[in-house]
């Protein structure tokens, strides 16, 4: 069966996060095939949590289709709590101790910026109604090119992660800047995008976001004031 134009690069989105990954891990001396297994693992985990969170969301459950990893509409949030989980129980089963999020944080914004693009030609994830001279016209209506600007948001991340990467020192710090660079911009993407059951004006993906900028910042603040004291 030949792949859509949409399934394609979807596809080349995953080839990309883990060749990412790859060099990543390269450089942190961690390109082992032990880090490996942990990726495919990561890797399957995160498209079923995606998946199970987007069915839940949209009350799917009876539709086995709609679990296929080329369909649209990932749920990456969900993903990531269920890639993390994954990786987590792969690193403990192998004894591999040291922080593999590092690598993540440049694969994720790295694949969904090919990945979005594959959202675009799909028609999935699509924006909300505008009358804007790039507006462009998807599910019956004029609207923002919502995939489009996610693609470039993520590819603006990963390059500003690059840039990062030699100034935080710490293995596992970097994988929270992209937890709250990633949250930080969805919040303010989902405005654009469609929305529905809405709560105090905002979509259940912007509470959720909030949520995980919030207590990833405390956190860090937390570790950063108790170092200093202990110094």
């Amino acid at each position: 069966m030949s792949l859509t134009l949409a399934e394609g690069i979807t596809a080349l989105s995953y080839l990309v996060g883990a060749l990412v990954f790859w060099w990543s891990a390269q450089k942190r001396g961690m390109a082992t095939d032990g880090v490996g297994f942990v990726v495919a693992v990561g890797f399957v985990a995160g498209i079923v949590g995606a998946k199970v969170t987007q069915l839940l969301a949209q009350g799917a459950l009876s539709n086995p289709a709609a679990l296929d990893p080329r369909s649209g509409g990932r749920a990456l949030l969900g993903g990531l709590i269920f890639g993390w989980i994954g990786v987590e129980i792969a690193k403990r089963s192998l004894g591999i101790r040291r922080s593999t999020g590092d690598h993540f944080a440049l694969a994720l914004p790295a694949g969904e910026a090919v990945g979005r693009l594959g959202c675009h030609f799909g028609g999935c994830c699509y924006g909300a109604i505008c009358d804007l001279p790039w507006a462009i016209e998807q599910q019956g209506a004029m609207r923002h090119p919502a995939q489009l600007y996610s693609a470039a948001s993520a590819g603006t991340l990963f390059l500003t992660l690059c840039w990062l990467r030699p100034r935080v020192p710490r293995e596992g710090d970097l994988f929270r800047l992209y937890l709250v660079g990633f949250g930080a911009t969805r919040f303010v993407l989902e405005f654009f995008r469609w929305r529905e059951n809405l709560l105090l004006g905002l979509s259940p993906m912007q509470w959720l976001c909030m949520e995980l900028v919030i207590s990833v910042g405390l956190y860090m603040a937390w570790r950063r004031r108790r170092e200093a004291r202990l110094d």
